[in-house]
């Protein structure tokens, strides 16, 4: 922090074109060396630096307060320093600066700041009578401060300017200084100088304020000048014994620096010494204008300013000095001229118009200060300009007059007003002119027209009409009102129960014909910034107001076309307009009772309580309820739902006691096929009175099971089967459910397709990760549980898909119209008793033989993929670099498996192996994950060899396989189980575990945590370890990174934190490349 202070403190000091070419003088490398010294009060830093054509090195120096981190003293060698030196206390150079900024981002930099940082909380901790020592040094130090008088003079013989001065301590007697030469070598040399038995000048004690320090070195500067200007004659010395004659040229500058010292006027102005001001601003000189029968007078009330300089750029005036603008300067001279003269000029009646139209503007551009007769001023205006535009339409054209006013009198900036003289401010009044014609207004017969397309015109009146109103005021004809603007008030409807499943919601935009709103929402659709009206006003389609209720149309309206403004709203949406209308405030829409009850009915859904069913032979917990609950109250109203439940919860408990809760009913079951038999074995542990039948066999047998399906209750079959049998499934089922409903996430999938065909009533699907990657998956099983809700894959993608990133509020409509049809809880949030979860990453280095290859092979794929981006060839080999990036991660794995003469080690499988170890003397069971089977026969190997019993499943396996290798681990005393990834990541109910390891990171979480729940799910009665072993320095630490960023996606839709933008899983060029780093 400290270090920040002292940064800002420097960057205020200098000039953006000053750091940038600091920033040049440090790019270069031009800094010799940085050094720096700490006291009690400062910190100063010096420095050596080259000049940019190497042929000469300056000396810098910077000194800094350490209590107030300020600038008090800068140097530098270089001719730019010392031509602003004096003109900018403490100026710092290009040199200066980069010095600086090496400084800072030098280590010593932090070392001295924390010596300060810890000097200042030693101080803060000093007592109270500390603290009256330095209250006490701080007056001392005011009393120290010296204080110069300046006494003015004219020459007797030439009238040239002489100052003499004045020393002394503030609030003390003053002392003349009689040697002014003197008093300088003595202050350079640290020589005390007595004035008094109460005075003695002491540099090294005494201080000048910082105006003081500016005429010293204003003084030295004129002496420099005189002793090195060699036209200057003996006897015209600058400074001669008290006397320090001023430069006629020098004046200004020498009064600009003195105007806070106490001033004195002596010889040749006045009869006595008098204090005068100096004054930085025009000169009140006052003059009177009178008409009379016969003439005009011009009179100056006062005396005129006496002019001071050769340059007529300081003036006294009264008893004080003067230095005003320059405009007021060069205005002042034709009048200084003639009122040195006389103090009256008289003019002819018959002149009084050039009189009234040119001379008084000219005075009063001269001086504030005059004063009119009231005859003069009853025949001219002279108050502020006023501004009006005035639009209308002509023809097919926008057309603008352009009105100005003074005290009321409003006329066309183009005439001349005839009634009285006007004093016009044509400053003003062009600038204004040139805002118009910037703006891209034509001039044509004295009006202004905007001949601009429709964007243009549109762009004009949202944007760019503030800078008119700036100005002043703007008006619209009845003709034309610009951008109409739409209010919620405008937008009346009312909602009733129509036919069949559907509301109705006639509705109307106040002042905008119906037939027109078909065109505005077809506009609104395609994106359009604006619609023109036939009437040739503007609608802005970004306006929030209309936004808000074309997007209510728009998300009920299929198509563009609607009768008599009256649309259709499907049951299943119901709640969603009614909750739309009422956090929008849409009060002018008045919904029916039947909309409002729906509402309740939804956002109540998990409390509404059912009968248990009688025969099921579980005890269902309290969230388990509120799913069977939720699962029958969407069967009530004509809904489907997806129970989106987390890993291990009971999905299928839930889903069992809903299907024998409906008795004569008939449910398809659509499963992956390792789940099959898992289901069949849940109906016959809870509800053993359901007839369940698994449809496999020979397409033979399950055609024959298919047409008998009327003496099920249940029949369960695969995805793989459903599309080869989907012929045969032509009837009509109560209920369809998906399990694993993420099978059909990609919607141009024959699962899609063929799940999409089967006719049922009402559909369910269930899942732990209904988003994985993209939205566009989720919108596929609501295809499936309620098709049309999310309207068709064409509609999603243009009106939510394609929007997401410029709207984020895109994703919080979508969560709204989701949120009722999808129920889904966490295990942290809904089973206390469940065990904790531990979750902790491994990172272990690569064997030194497996660290070559790495490296080796990571360098070549990334020089491969390198030349491919600079050939543009990149998007077409995406698969041959997911081949690269493969290789890459067994290598971390085991690079036998893609050497075969690798006869080093790995230390992923060595740090396995000692884990293994540890775990089963621990008497723990493990679950060891991996995507690659090659790895896990090669860990299987060293197992044997070390005598340690294993399980082994992977995707070559069948069903029953697979359930005679669970019931092996789970019930026998195997305590390895080898798990392929995918094969078998879901499914699985391995709770006798209590590690699970991954041994190798795959890039969607969501994989990994289904992986996970095998042990971390009901029935589990220990705290569950999840060990992640990371391979150190790898791409596998790129992979836990981009895990951590794809996490966020499945909590957007699902959960009611929508702040942050959608991941998108796709990676560019660099991100590529940054794999192989």
């Amino acid at each position: 922090m400290i270090k920040q202070v002292l940064m800002d403190k420097f960057n205020k000091n200098i000039t953006s074109s000053v750091m940038r070419s600091a920033n040049d003088v440090l790019r270069n490398d031009l800094i010799k060396d940085v050094t720096n010294t700490l006291d009690k009060d400062t910190i100063t830093i010096k420095s050596t630096v080259i000049s940019e054509s190497l042929l000469s090195e300056y000396s810098c120096k910077i000194i800094f307060d350490i209590k107030t981190m300020d600038i008090i003293g800068t140097y530098c060698s270089c001719a730019d320093y010392e031509k602003n030196e004096f003109k900018k206390e403490n100026y710092c150079c290009k040199h200066l600066a980069a010095s600086f900024y090496e400084f800072v981002n030098n280590a010593s930099c932090d070392e001295k700041l924390s010596e300060i940082l810890n000097g200042r909380i030693k101080e803060n901790k000093k007592n109270k009578t500390m603290e009256n020592e330095i209250l006490n040094t701080l007056i001392d130090e005011r009393e120290n401060i010296l204080k110069f008088e300046v006494i003015l003079s004219k020459n007797h013989w030439s009238s040239k300017l002489q100052a003499e001065f004045k020393l002394g301590l503030r609030n003390k007697k003053m002392y003349v200084i009689k040697d002014l030469n003197h008093f300088l070598v003595s202050m350079f040399n640290n020589v005390p100088i007595k004035y008094g038995k109460d005075f003695t000048f002491n540099i090294k004690e005494q201080k000048f304020s910082y105006e003081d320090s500016r005429l010293i070195k204003f003084i030295c500067n004129l002496k420099r000048f005189s002793e090195n200007n060699t036209s200057v004659r003996r006897q015209d010395k600058i400074i001669d014994g008290k006397l320090m004659t001023i430069p006629s040229i020098m004046l200004k500058e020498f009064l600009s620096i003195v105007k806070k010292n106490r001033i004195f006027l002596g010889d040749g102005f006045f009869y006595r010494i008098l204090e005068c001001d100096v004054i930085e601003g025009d000169i009140p000189v006052s003059f009177s204008l009178k008409s009379a029968s016969h003439e005009i007078s011009l009179e100056v009330l006062d005396i005129m300013p006496e002019p001071l300089s050769d340059n007529n750029d300081v003036f006294m005036f009264g008893t004080s000095l003067y230095i005003p603008s320059i405009e007021q300067c060069e205005r002042l001279e034709p009048y200084l001229k003639i009122f040195n003269k006389t103090r009256k000029v008289v003019f002819d009646k018959n002149d009084e118009e050039t009189i009234l139209r040119k001379l008084i503007p000219n005075i009063q551009k001269t001086s504030s200060q005059l004063i009119l007769s009231q005859s003069i001023r009853k025949k001219i205006i002279s108050g502020p300009v006023n501004f009006r535009f005035y639009f209308d339409k002509e023809r097919e054209n926008v057309s603008l007059q352009y009105k100005v006013s003074y005290e009321g009198h409003e006329f066309n900036f183009f005439e001349e007003y005839k009634d009285k003289i006007i004093y016009r401010d044509t400053q003003k009044e062009n600038e204004v002119y040139n805002i118009l014609k910037n703006l891209g207004f034509d001039e044509v017969n004295e009006k202004f027209y905007l001949l601009k397309d429709d964007d243009e015109i549109f762009k004009f009146f949202k944007y760019e009409i503030e800078k008119l109103q700036r100005y002043g005021e703007v008006f619209y004809s009845e003709r034309f009102k610009g951008i109409r603007s739409i209010k919620k008030s405008d937008f009346k409807g009312e909602v009733r129960k129509g036919k069949f499943d559907y509301f109705e919601l006639k509705f109307k935009l106040t002042n905008i014909h119906e037939d027109e709103v078909t065109k505005i929402l077809r506009s609104f659709r395609d994106n359009v910034k604006y619609y023109k009206l036939e009437n040739g006003e503007y609608l802005d389609l970004e306006e929030e107001a209309l936004k808000e209720a074309l997007n209510l149309i728009d998300s009920l309206v299929i198509n563009e076309e609607f009768d008599d403004n009256i649309v259709l709203i499907p049951l299943s949406k119901g709640a969603y307009v009614e909750d739309y209308l009422d956090n929008k405030n849409f009060r002018y829409i008045k919904t029916c009772d039947e909309m409002k009850d729906l509402k309740i009915k939804l956002n109540n859904i998990e409390n509404k309580t059912f009968q248990m069913p009688y025969g099921i032979l579980a005890k269902l917990r309290d969230y388990q309820k509120q799913g069977y609950n939720w699962l029958r109250t969407l069967d009530y109203l004509g809904f489907g739902g997806i129970l989106a439940d987390e890993m291990g919860l009971g999905k299928t408990l839930q889903t069992i006691t809903f299907i024998l809760s409906k008795a004569n009913s008939k449910t398809l079951i659509v499963a992956p096929t390792s789940l099959i038999y898992n289901w069949l074995s849940e109906f016959k542990k809870f509800a053993p009175s359901l007839k369940v039948l698994i449809c496999n066999g020979t397409p033979d047998e399950r055609k024959k099971y298919i047409e008998n399906y009327k003496d099920y209750d249940v029949i369960i079959t695969t995805y793989n089967m459903l599309r080869n049998d989907l012929e045969h499934y032509d009837m009509f089922f109560d209920y369809c459910i998906l399990d694993e409903a993420q099978n059909i996430k990609n919607y141009n999938s024959l699962n899609a397709k063929c799940v999409k065909k089967i006719k049922s009533r009402v559909r369910f699907a269930l899942t732990g990760t209904p988003v994985e990657n993209s939205l566009m998956e989720l919108w596929s099983i609501f295809d499936f549980i309620m098709p049309g809700y999310l309207y068709d894959e064409k509609r999603f993608t243009t009106r939510y898909f394609r929007r997401l990133e410029e709207s984020p509020e895109i994703l919080e409509e979508i969560h709204k119209m989701v949120k009722p049809f999808i129920l889904r809880r966490l295990k942290k949030n809904v089973i206390k008793e469940l065990p904790d979860k531990i979750e902790k990453i491994m990172n272990i280095p690569l064997s030194d033989e497996q660290k070559i290859v790495y490296e080796t092979y990571a360098e070549y794929a990334k020089n491969l993929i390198q030349k491919k981006v600079e050939s543009d060839e990149f998007k077409k080999s995406k698969i041959e670099i997911l081949s690269y990036v493969t290789k890459l991660r067994q290598i971390c794995l085991d690079p036998s498996v893609i050497m075969d003469n690798y006869n080093g080690t790995s230390g992923k499988i060595d740090a396995l192996i000692e884990l293994l170890e540890q775990s089963i003397e621990g008497d723990h069971k493990v679950l060891v994950f991996s995507q690659f089977t090659s790895v896990l026969k090669n860990i299987s190997t060293i197992l044997k060899e070390n005598n340690m019993s294993y399980c082994y499943l992977d995707g070559s396996m069948t069903s029953s396989e697979r359930m005679k290798m669970v019931n092996e681990f789970n019930d026998g005393n195997k305590n390895i189980f080898l798990i392929s990834l995918k094969a078998g990541g879901t499914g699985l109910n391995l709770t006798s575990a209590d590690i699970v390891i991954h041994f190798d990171p795959w890039w969607n979480p969501a994989v990994e945590d289904q992986a996970t729940d095998r042990a971390h799910r009901l029935g589990q009665k220990n705290v569950v370890e999840v060990i992640k072993l990371i391979a150190s320095g790898t791409i596998e630490e790129k992979i836990i990174d981009l895990q951590n960023s794809k996490r966020e996606l499945i909590d957007k839709v699902l959960s009611d934190d929508l702040s942050a933008d959608v991941f998108v899983n796709k990676l560019n060029d660099d991100e590529i490349l940054q794999l192989f780093n």
